[in-house]
């Protein structure tokens, strides 16, 4: 994937933690004539530079192992990203773009589409790699767009995002609850949201989940 970026005029910088893998990418580096920086490193350790617009364009091949927690990562840092190409597993792929009222979605699928607009650009069978997974893959992209306006209350919407989706089995209502608020407090914010008492956290969009922690008090630690 790095050669292939190359093969444009932009500068890259990679991120690897495997230190054998490091050593081919710094002999690529030293004949990229300064289009190529290695950094030895965690990417989930590793803090962007700051910027004051979406300026970079994130491009990776995501382990299945820490799919999910570099997509986080990516959201944390979601004011400087241009747009996002990963390679995922197919079912990380499918949490990823999964609609309101789908069986795929979870927390992870609001997270993203928080702040971005995803899309599958192509599905790729085992033999597409050598050695060959036992898994399917896709490419998507990620788009940011603006967040939804309570979004400023970072810490408080995720919270409750979190606590929607921490017991998928059972309705918004049963899993807020064993969350941590009240039983009046939820019914007074669904009311108010307009969202039946027995909808489950897989049935709401990003905009529902907005205005529900409107609605919801911050839960005291």
């Amino acid at each position: 994937m790095t050669r292939a970026l190359l093969q444009h005029d932009v500068r890259v910088t990679t991120i690897e933690v495997d230190k054998r893998c490091c050593e081919t990418l710094e002999a690529l580096a030293r004949n990229s004539a300064g289009k190529l920086s290695v950094i030895h490193s965690d990417v989930l350790e590793y803090d962007p530079p700051k910027s004051n617009g979406h300026e970079l364009r994130f491009v990776g091949n995501l382990p299945y192992a820490i799919a999910s927690p570099i997509l986080r990562w990516t959201v944390e840092h979601h004011k400087i990203v241009s747009d996002a190409y990963y390679m995922v597993p197919m079912d990380i792929a499918k949490r990823i773009l999964a609609a309101a009222g789908s069986s795929e979605r979870a927390l992870l699928s609001v997270l993203i589409g928080w702040f971005f607009d995803g899309k599958m650009l192509r599905r790729l069978g085992p033999g597409a790699f050598r050695p060959e997974p036992k898994i399917k893959s896709a490419f998507v992209r990620l788009q940011p767009h603006e967040p939804p306006s309570c979004a400023a209350r970072r810490q408080h919407w995720e919270t409750v995002v979190q606590g929607s989706f921490a017991h998928r089995r059972k309705t918004l209502l049963n899993s807020l609850r064993q969350s941590g608020w009240q039983r009046d407090e939820i019914e007074r914010a669904l009311a108010a949201v307009d969202i039946d008492i027995s909808t489950r956290a897989e049935s709401l969009k990003v905009i529902q989940f907005a205005r529900l922690a409107e609605e919801l008090p911050e839960l005291v630690q």
